[in-house]
């Protein structure tokens, strides 16, 4: 069987590319990725790499003999495919080794794994040590700095006086020093957070944390502009709800005007008849119209020009023949005593009007934290539930604005209950 001496020079010349290969598959092997490997396999890739060296130096002195003609000073007898398997088994192992590190590696946490995922996050995060020295910093802090000092992190002090100094002259500007937002001339938000931490050995470190807020700001700028804008358009609500209210209260008081008018007229026409010596039936009857006209106006004259809005409303229900039994007093708050008035107009207005009511019984009740008021009528009770709408309905929505209640009771006779706190509650 051939040898490498008595073998041909191109198949002498590919054995010892391949061998040569083999070597340096093994030289990366024991130099690159198995440096820090002890063991027995550190043992066999270097033995390999020795008997791969040595194997090379004396196939190249014979290589040279064979090519001269010369006899060689060694003699390697060992047949050609045994150093074929024998150059293909160790660059097979090294690939092998080389492979396994390899994917070994990509599943294996190191500082270079640790410093390459902290760089993709989207946060930016540093931690310093006891001495304020950067520890490990990912490259978002690093251009939020730069953003903040113009140059690069260099410890703990540095970033709290650019924050402490952060202003017009910077770019970036501090939108809140308790909440520690900081808008940047990219428009972006970010907002700065501090922890202490301790790793394995129990050492402490300061990690610092940049979070990226922008989105959740401006929506929040936006919540706000739409808030004071429902706010206006329920201003504008409540205002042409009062109009509303006032007009109504015109109205009752025209009809009752009117009432006095036609009372009034027909009570002339027949004292006219009476002077005229005319007979008229239902004379007697317009008559005592009369006297309960003149009764009102006199009771309308008796109350003075400067009376209050309480005075006011005893006086409306005098001049529609109702009579008002009043226990409390109206709470010292305007916009309080304003929820009531108009929830006792409301009831007088539709005791006259639905009921017949002649008196009306108006109760003011006030504790620490609340003031309500209880309205009752002699009126015929009503033949059904009784369902807020039109000027019920306002109160009703005036009530819950204010954070507070109304209820309606229907039998076995009209009670209305308004509750408001003193202190108001803001609506959403």
């Amino acid at each position: 069987m051939k040898t490498f001496y008595t073998a041909p020079a191109a198949e002498q010349s590919l054995l010892m590319v391949s061998l040569f290969l083999t070597l340096i598959l093994a030289i990366i092997t024991a130099i690159v990725f198995l440096s820090g490997r002890r063991g027995i396999k550190a043992f066999v890739n270097s033995a390999v790499f020795l008997i791969m060296f040595a194997l090379l130096s004396v196939l190249n002195e014979e290589f040279v003999r064979s090519a001269e003609g010369t006899a060689p000073g060694i003699h390697v007898s060992v047949p050609m495919p045994v150093l074929w398997l024998i150059v293909a088994g160790a660059g097979i192992m090294m690939l092998t080794e080389l492979m396994g590190e390899y994917r070994k590696r990509r599943h294996t946490i190191n500082r270079n794994s640790v410093k390459e995922a902290m760089d993709r996050l989207p946060d930016g995060i540093c931690y310093f040590n006891r001495n304020g020295s950067v520890k490990l910093c990912s490259l978002q802090m690093n251009r939020i700095v730069r953003a903040l000092t113009q140059k690069d992190l260099q410890n703990y002090i540095e970033l709290r006086e650019a924050l402490e100094e952060c202003g017009p002259d910077t770019g970036v500007i501090c939108l809140s020093k308790e909440l520690q937002n900081y808008l940047f001339p990219d428009g972006r938000v970010w907002l700065y957070r501090e922890y202490p931490v301790k790793d394995n050995e129990g050492n402490t470190y300061t990690e610092a944390v940049f979070s990226d807020i922008t989105e959740q700001y401006y929506k929040e700028l936006e919540l706000k502009k739409q808030t004071e804008e429902l706010k206006e358009v329920s201003r504008r609500l409540r205002r042409l709800s009062d109009n509303v209210i006032i007009l109504s209260k015109e109205k009752e008081v025209l009809a009752a005007k009117t009432k006095l008018h036609d009372r009034m007229g027909a009570g002339l026409t027949a004292l006219r008849q009476i002077l005229t010596r005319q007979s008229g039936e239902g004379a007697e009857k317009a008559v005592n119209l009369l006297r309960q006209a003149v009764s009102e106006i006199k009771n309308d004259n008796e109350y003075p020009p400067e009376k209050d809005d309480m005075e006011k409303f005893i006086q409306d229900a005098g001049t529609v023949g109702v009579r008002i039994n009043l226990s409390g007093n109206l709470p010292e708050q305007e916009e309080l005593s304003h929820v009531f008035l108009m929830a006792m107009r409301e009831c007088l207005s539709n005791g006259v009007r639905h009921a017949g009511a002649s008196e009306l019984w108006i109760e003011i009740n006030e504790d620490e934290n609340s003031v309500s008021v209880n309205i009752t009528n002699d009126g015929v009770p009503p033949e059904k539930e009784v369902v807020p709408k039109g000027g019920l309905h306002n109160l009703y929505r005036y009530a819950a604005d204010w954070g507070g209640s109304m209820k309606i009771q229907s039998e076995p006779s009209f009670e209305l209950t308004v509750t408001l706190p003193k202190d108001k509650e803001e609506q959403g």
